[in-house]
């Protein structure tokens, strides 16, 4: 049912069906990577691979974020954006596409979920409607997780399973912290109606399929007794695991973290039969820490699975929910589950899973050490510290005012509103994330109402997107996240200026005006690697002026909205002061050509 030898990349379950197009799409997520943001557009806009060296080159990278950045949407939990490793002007461009959210109940938003809608240019198909439910966060983590991808069909009539999803995706937008456009709301109300009326086809073995949205209402995920259950969970509490292993007649099975189980109460962990956590060889580092009180980074394990056997049946279960408190008992945290049910003949049990075909060679069995260590108080008093100055801090109404600094063409960018005071934290510090952390400021000499100025600073380094660094006493706990705060007073002319610090020269011009000229072809302008990184197979086609007429007369023939998207990125070149003149003027004589049969076509 379950290989762990199939692993495979996040961006692999975003590729569309054969011969179909990426719309637009929700993703919901607990804690976000900007550089992995940056990446997803580039994968559904471009097709591009899955090197980590695909961001390396910031034209492609700007070309998606234009095509896509508003038909896509990510919703994650408030202070929990990580600091990227480095600054970079493009971070300003996922302002939009990021809403950071908040559980009604004041716990955590944790979902897992993408919503993508493809279409097919040719009309010879309807509309395609992909869910993928996971237990990773859209990080750049390499954890042991599962994900559940399913490929829909469209029905005349609704699907009550899908409910649950339907009503929170519709809500997505009353959980933010700060307003949603009117275009972002619209979007979750189209994928929520459509998402009514899909049927998905289910993995072979399994029947049926349902889904349990946590946090939201009374009805919440209720699993029935059974007769087996295994629990698969990096973070468990107590009542939570009790609540759970009494639901089973015979016996019950635990894998999880070795940190996990040793605080776990003994009396607790002997309601399990058969107790697990990985090997070290498959451990690998994750980005998500604990629902509970704890500042350090999860290792190992990141996938939540739930296996119920009754009857003949096997119910898997998958998702974001830990074994917690917040998750399971007081459903504080927002939470999606998926249940699916299949004979065990055909999808196999929890022999299988944990047996020699399934995780069993990456297992160990875990055992309570004779000596339990004594608990460390100075630590724990930090680690309760720096949770409650986080929550704090996300929780605080700021935002970014940008003015003039002085005659030159910089501008100051200041922090205005009332941060909250700390207790133990030695260090709060603050930059925005296009510029380097080096020139962060200290906040704690500024008092409460702050007057903090991080200029002078570019025009294309603007951004609402603020890191802050959050210190205690002890310099093993700390921690950073970024805010995606609003934006008073953002100058025109932001998005030309940070397009202009990539298509720096008449080089990187005519790369970039190559895929603006291959439109929606995905995949067209990477799919050969020197298309865009030699100088090779573009210039071939577009460096000399008959090459350049052709692409252009051709495109005017079959595609001439494209043109318009190249008028606007000619105009903003051609604006920016500065540097050196990167659209020629023999291109701006060529252009002029197209650019009076753009205005006589469009009146």
């Amino acid at each position: 049912m379950l290989n762990p030898d199939a692993r495979s990349l996040y961006t692999s379950a975003l590729t569309p069906p054969p011969g179909m197009v990426f719309d637009e799409g929700i993703a919901t997520t607990f804690s976000l990577d900007p550089t992995t943001l940056l990446s997803i557009p580039v994968h559904l806009a471009l097709l591009a691979t899955d090197s980590p060296d695909q961001l390396s080159d910031g034209i492609p990278v700007l070309e998606s974020i234009r095509r896509l950045s508003n038909r896509i949407t990510v919703y994650a939990q408030r202070g929990r954006v990580q600091v990227p490793g480095s600054a970079n002007v493009l971070y300003g461009l996922l302002e939009g596409m990021l809403c950071e959210v908040r559980a009604p109940r004041r716990g955590q938003f944790h979902p897992k979920l993408w919503l993508l809608h493809f279409t097919d240019p040719s009309g010879e198909f309807g509309p395609h409607l992909r869910l993928i439910v996971l237990s990773r966060n859209l990080t750049t983590d390499r954890s042991w997780d599962l994900a559940l991808r399913l490929e829909g069909e469209s029905t005349a009539n609704e699907v009550p399973e899908n409910q649950p999803l339907v009503e929170l995706v519709t809500d997505l937008p009353n959980m933010a912290f700060d307003a949603v456009t009117k275009e972002r709301k619209d979007q979750a109300v189209r994928l929520a109606t459509q998402l009514r009326q899909t049927r998905w086809m289910l993995p072979s073995g399994f029947d049926s399929i349902s889904f349990s949205v946590l946090g939201r209402d009374a009805e919440g995920w209720k699993p029935a007794r059974c007769r087996r259950l295994a629990v698969v969970s990096p973070f468990c509490s107590d009542e939570a695991l009790q609540k759970l292993a009494r639901l089973s007649t015979e016996d019950s099975v635990i894998l999880s973290r070795p940190e996990t189980l040793l605080g776990v109460d003994p009396e607790t962990l002997a309601m399990f039969e058969q107790r697990y956590t990985l090997a070290e060889e498959a451990e690998t580092e994750d980005g998500e820490s604990s629902d509970e009180l704890s500042s350090s980074d999860m290792v190992g394990l990141h996938a939540k699975i739930y296996v119920f056997e009754r009857g003949w049946n096997t119910h898997l279960v998958i998702g974001s929910g830990n074994a917690t408190n917040a998750a399971l008992v007081e459903e504080s945290n927002i939470e999606v589950m998926a249940e699916m049910v299949g004979r065990r003949s055909k999808v196999g049990g929890i022999d299988s899973i944990l047996g020699e075909d399934g995780f069993g060679p990456y297992l160990r069995e875990f055992t309570l050490p004779e000596d339990k260590p004594e608990p460390d108080l100075d630590l724990t008093a930090a680690e309760e510290a720096l949770y409650k100055a986080r929550r704090a801090l996300a929780e605080a109404n700021i935002k970014v005012v940008c003015a003039r600094w002085g005659d030159e063409d910089l501008w100051s960018l200041k922090l205005e509103g009332k941060l909250p005071t700390f207790e133990n934290i030695q260090e709060f510090r603050a930059w925005p994330i296009t510029i380097p952390e080096d020139r962060s400021l200290d906040l704690l000499l500024f008092g409460e109402n702050q007057g903090t100025d991080f200029g002078p600073i570019t025009l294309s380094a603007i951004t609402g997107l603020i890191a802050f660094e959050l210190k205690t006493n002890r310099p093993d706990v700390a921690t950073k996240l970024v805010l995606n705060l609003p934006i008073e007073g953002l100058p025109e002319g932001r998005e030309a200026a940070i397009y202009r610090t990539v298509i720096n020269n008449k080089d990187a011009f005519f790369r970039y005006l190559l895929l603006l000229l291959n439109g929606e072809e995905p995949g067209g302008a990477l799919a050969n690697g020197s298309a865009l990184t030699s100088s090779g197979s573009w210039e071939h086609r577009i460096s000399n002026g008959v090459g350049l007429l052709e692409e252009l007369t051709r495109t005017y023939s079959t595609s001439p909205e494209r043109l318009e998207d190249v008028d606007k990125i000619v105009r903003d070149l051609t604006e920016v002061s500065g540097g050196e003149a990167v659209v020629t003027p023999e291109f701006l004589e060529l252009w002029s050509v197209f650019e009076k049969a753009l205005g006589s076509r469009n009146g």
